[in-house]
């Protein structure tokens, strides 16, 4: 019993590497086609980053680590960057540890959740319990949202489309390349790697 107690001290106690989530708004565009090594962003709210309170309007300074193609499974290309530095009223500030972003076009929180239209939600439930109880049952459910939102111009063939896009068969489709815009708002998922000496 005690080396079990123990093990468990011993875990709660590790180090935790979490990573830090801003949400940020492009200064310049940026492209996982042709990257560009530098790219700026605003914080469009309040965070912390590496034990650093930041507000609003502080710019982060990011170069280049890597980018990744699309794959199948509708998987969209990654973006990985350094960030450098930020700039505040007081000017430009190093960071003492290396810290890679992920970009990400949004992240699970309380403020994406209430975004998410509620159809949405009562949609994936509904084929959820349907593929549960009945084989089949959220294919009809698809095919009714086709029907109605008709994306088409054609009832029966958006359907039949959105049929398609909610199966397990639509996903030997290739995800997107990444396409940024100044302007653009979007999340950096943050995560210190190791001190810079």
């Amino acid at each position: 019993m005690k080396k079990i107690v123990y093990f468990l001290i011993f875990f709660v106690t590790l180090p935790v590497f979490a990573a830090d989530k801003l949400h940020v708004s492009a200064m310049n565009s940026f492209s996982s086609i042709e990257p560009s090594q530098s790219f700026q962003v605003m914080l469009i709210e309040d965070g912390v980053l590496n034990d650093v309170y930041m507000i609003k309007g502080d710019v982060l300074n990011c170069t280049l680590q890597k980018t990744t193609d699309p794959t199948r499974a509708k998987r969209d290309a990654k973006i990985y960057l350094y960030v450098d530095s930020y700039t505040d009223k007081m000017g430009t500030h190093e960071f003492q540890d290396r810290l890679v972003a992920k970009y990400a076009q949004k992240i699970l929180s309380v403020e994406e959740i209430k975004k998410t239209p509620p159809k949405t939600v009562v949609k994936k439930t509904v084929s959820t319990v349907g593929n549960f109880f009945m084989k089949g049952f959220s294919y009809a459910v698809s095919f009714v949202d086709g029907v109605k939102e008709n994306k088409e111009d054609n009832r029966m063939k958006s359907g039949v489309k959105q049929v398609y896009d909610d199966s397990f068969l639509s996903l030997v489709k290739y995800g997107h390349e990444v396409e940024i815009q100044e302007g653009d708002e979007f999340y950096l998922v943050i995560k210190k790697l190791k001190s810079k000496d």
